[in-house]
């Protein structure tokens, strides 16, 4: 019998507070198109040990797992800065690029400076502030999905999160020099990451936007039909093309 071999493999960054879970109706879907999926927690997410201490770190540890033909990346909010930050550091290891709900800009000051409060709280308090903060912000099937993720996660691994966020830089120039295939997916009722801040993306990559109905912050679990239908899609082109 031959061996069928994959279409490729995907690497799918998760947002934060959560885990790789965030993902699973997407890892089936692309898992059944032929692709290889590579889905991490991220340090102190979904029940691993440790915390990130840099974006920068976090993404050398990721590129030492990847396998040694090109990827593709789908980073969502956190995941999507990570992807970029992958992209500073070794852009020819990646053959296309999806970046969902995010943005390509350092926080301000304040926001910076807001993050790093949350993480000393929830080294203090735990995480039930931001549990019953995410409940305010999601559709209620979106939240009975996260809340479990959210409570996994630990205090040393959420705080190390806010704290490399709030360094994190403007990734900018990076999307500028991009060239690869790029998606900006955005969530049409996002108000955390707006589609102009993703329009962005789109732009300084030269790549396509899609604005999904229905969703907010985390659109693949808001809209996860549509969501699928834009990646795969996005992703059978670049295949096509790689075919002709």
């Amino acid at each position: 019998m031959p061996v069928v071999q994959p279409a490729g493999t995907v690497l799918l960054l998760h947002a934060y507070p959560f885990s790789a879970a965030q993902w699973e109706v997407q890892k089936a879907a692309l898992e059944d198109a032929g692709f290889a999926v590579m889905a991490p927690h991220l340090p102190g997410f979904g029940g691993t040990l440790g915390a990130m201490t840099s974006l920068p770190e976090t993404a050398r540890d990721l590129l030492a797992t990847l396998p040694p033909e090109p990827v593709t990346v789908v980073g969502l909010s956190m995941g999507g800065y990570i992807a970029q930050e992958l992209l500073t550091q070794a852009p020819e290891r990646f053959a296309r690029v999806v970046l969902a709900d995010t943005t390509v800009r350092a926080d301000p000051p304040e926001k910076a400076g807001d993050r790093r409060e949350q993480a000393d709280r929830v080294l203090r308090d735990g995480s039930s502030f931001l549990v019953e903060a995410a409940r305010q912000e999601h559709l209620p099937p979106t939240f009975e999905r996260i809340r479990p993720m959210m409570e996994m996660a630990s205090r040393e691994g959420i705080a190390g999160a806010l704290r490399a966020m709030a360094a994190r830089p403007d990734y900018r120039e990076t999307l500028q020099q991009l060239e690869v295939p790029l998606l900006a997916l955005v969530g049409e009722g996002d108000t955390i990451t707006p589609p102009e801040r993703v329009r962005e993306i789109a732009e300084l990559g030269q790549g396509e936007l899609k604005v999904l109905p229905g969703a907010g912050h985390l659109s693949n679990l808001d809209a996860p039909g549509a969501f699928n239908t834009a990646l795969l899609a996005f992703l059978g082109e670049a295949r096509r093309g790689k075919s002709s």
